[in-house]
């Protein structure tokens, strides 16, 4: 019964000095820039008057854009444009209800994966 709880103690002690060092910084970045409403329009395909503001954390592409200057065709066909222009394919393209009071009215949300 003894060698059972050194055992534990052992393989803890081994495992604790093959673990990582704990992360104590983390270091991020963060860039903004200033698009023209045309270019963000050829970005994602969505007419220029439409695109209120455009960000992307790696692969993933958020699009916010006016429900009513926007046709259904153009929203549809916006997720392989913007995956294009990565050189990419769509992985998933999920519109996001904003019907919620923390948004402003008329302006609609599309995450766009792509792979």
């Amino acid at each position: 019964m003894k060698m059972l709880p050194a055992t534990i103690i052992a393989s803890t002690v081994v495992l604790g000095a093959c673990a990582p060092e704990p992360v104590t910084r983390v270091e991020t970045a963060v860039t903004v820039d200033s698009a023209s409403t045309e270019a963000l329009a050829m970005a994602t395909g969505l007419p220029a008057e439409a695109v209120v503001a455009v960000s992307r954390t790696r692969n993933q592409h958020t699009v916010f854009y006016r429900g009513d200057a926007v046709t259904a065709e153009q929203v549809a066909a916006a997720p392989a444009t913007i995956c294009a222009n990565t050189a990419s394919t769509v992985f998933t393209a999920d519109p996001v209800d904003t019907t919620g009071p923390q948004f402003s009215t008329g302006v609609q949300r599309m995450t766009v994966t792509c792979s």
